[in-house]
């Protein structure tokens, strides 16, 4: 059999065999992740579908379509995403299976469990028994400390093992995970092991000298187009680490309930936590502002509606004063019970209801760091009660992260 090792993401492909070159930029991979949340997108002005894109993308790495292909996805991505990669994969391999982006790094825990940590540009992510993002925000120290603080609870109970990926195309990743390490060093029953490019680079050989042993047959370096190398891979399985697109979600391992597993949706400047298993699309049509909106696959009139905008002034009574303005302008009967010092999930708030054919949309509007943040949980006229805990979890959790 033959195979081949490719890390896609954080900001490049690359192998993680055969040398690990790096492939240059090219538009139609940043097309594919820029796109990889909507059907469809631009590659040289013209439109192309997302999924047909992605089967190209994955399709310009021939290696000879091995028997099994492992697809390592980002630990935060949602499934809608995941099924974009899982669809395309089939042009590797006989069969597909996508794990984790932690589940590589957990490899390198010198203990059965571990925390594992993965620097983003914009938060950090820690997968542990649940899943918690910090925002890096601010100086790296203070970032640090953050993370530290979440490990610990997480691993206040049991002596454990942190696993911090720093890869290098990620700005500040070496330098930030020293730090992680450096703090957690203090803390006893904590090991630290940190994930560089070169390290990572030795999982993924002891993975398939484990698995599968070598693989003797050619296959192509580079994804962009133009641009391919022939090398002698190392492996009967091909893996790949797919990072990080512009519209990016992760998963949280516990669920909110038993039947509510979640992710983090990153867009933009807005972070906030939304039900993992509820396609996620942007809506650019039709009334209303530009949004994410995140819709029940039971339901379709139970959804989340998410907008965001800077704002020359951080305070929430001048956001308050703008909206008045732009409702008062609005026909009439359409935004109802205004309320410019309201609460929602513990948070002051701007809050409003508006009226739609078929369902109510309740909104909540706050501001963080100069980002006015809009959550807006729709649900069937009088049925609140619906989306009650999904609101509440958005709205608690929503903050701006760059």
């Amino acid at each position: 059999m033959s195979a081949h090792v490719v890390e896609v993401g954080p900001n490049v492909i690359r192998h993680l065999c055969c040398g690990g070159d790096a492939v240059d930029d090219d538009e139609v991979v940043r097309a594919a992740f820029d796109g990889i949340d909507d059907p469809v997108t631009l590659v040289d002005f013209r439109p192309v579908t997302v999924d047909s894109l992605w089967r190209t993308v994955l399709g310009r790495l021939d290696c000879g379509r091995p028997e099994a292909a492992v697809v390592v996805h980002p630990s935060w991505w949602a499934q809608n995403r995941i099924d974009v990669v899982s669809a395309a994969a089939q042009v590797l391999a006989g069969e597909a299976v996508l794990r984790p982006r932690s589940w590589l790094l957990a490899q390198a825990s010198p203990l059965g469990s571990s925390v594992v940590v993965e620097i983003a540009d914009c938060f950090v992510v820690i997968v542990g028994a649940v899943v918690v993002a910090e925002t890096r925000r601010g100086g790296p120290q203070g970032v640090a400390e953050e993370v530290i603080r979440s490990i610990l609870k997480m691993t206040s109970d049991v002596p454990a093992a942190v696993v911090i990926d720093a890869p290098s195309t990620v700005v500040g990743a070496g330098a930030l995970a020293a730090m992680i390490a450096d703090g957690l060093r203090v803390s006893d029953g904590i090991r630290t092991v940190q994930v560089d490019d070169a390290r990572l680079k030795r999982l993924v050989a002891e993975f398939v000298q484990g698995e599968v042993g070598t693989c003797k047959s050619p296959c192509t370096e580079a994804v962009g187009r133009g641009h391919r190398r022939h090398w002698r891979p190392a492996m009967a399985v091909l893996l790949i680490v797919v990072v990080l697109g512009v519209l990016t979600l992760y998963h949280r391992t516990a669920p909110v309930t038993d039947d509510l597993p979640t992710t983090f949706l990153v867009e933009g400047h807005v972070a906030l936590e939304v039900p993992a298993q509820w396609p996620t699309r942007r809506v650019v049509a039709g009334p209303g502002s530009a949004r994410v909106q995140v819709t029940s696959p039971s339901d379709p009139e139970l959804a989340l509606h998410v907008t965001q905008s800077r704002v020359p002034m951080d305070t929430l009574s001048a956001t308050a004063e703008s909206l008045k303005h732009a409702i008062d302008a609005a026909p009439t009967g359409v935004f109802v019970d205004f309320n410019p010092v309201g609460n929602s999930a513990g948070r002051p708030a701007v809050t409003y209801r508006e009226l739609r054919s078929g369902h109510d949309i309740r909104w909540t509007v706050l501001v963080d760091k100069a980002v006015r943040i809009s959550i807006g949980c729709q649900s069937r006229h009088g049925q609140d009660d619906a989306m009650r805990q999904v609101c509440e979890l958005a709205v608690r959790s929503a903050r701006a992260v760059s």
